[in-house]
């Protein structure tokens, strides 16, 4: 789980990197297409997935580390 929490942002930027490019070269010389093939709509909802799930993640993880410090808080406040 944390490789994968590790690889997925990473492979996110790569995607959307490459979607930049393709917009950018499809405004240069829109006969070559690249956002309007199926190669690209693959692409896209990899991308899209990819970013759902980093989302997902990273809320998640937020959530675990606030739990964790507010119990850390709550005993050390019974210490007292």
């Amino acid at each position: 789980m944390k490789r994968l929490a590790r690889i997925l942002p990473h492979a996110t930027i790569v995607m959307v990197g490459m979607f930049i490019f393709f917009w950018v070269l499809d405004i240069m010389n829109p006969t070559m297409n690249f956002i309007n093939r199926k190669v690209s709509n693959k692409l896209m909802i990899i991308m899209l997935v990819l970013s759902m799930v980093t989302a997902i993640m990273d809320i998640y993880h937020e959530r675990k580390c606030d739990r964790l410090k507010k119990l850390s808080e709550e005993s050390s406040d019974k210490g007292r």
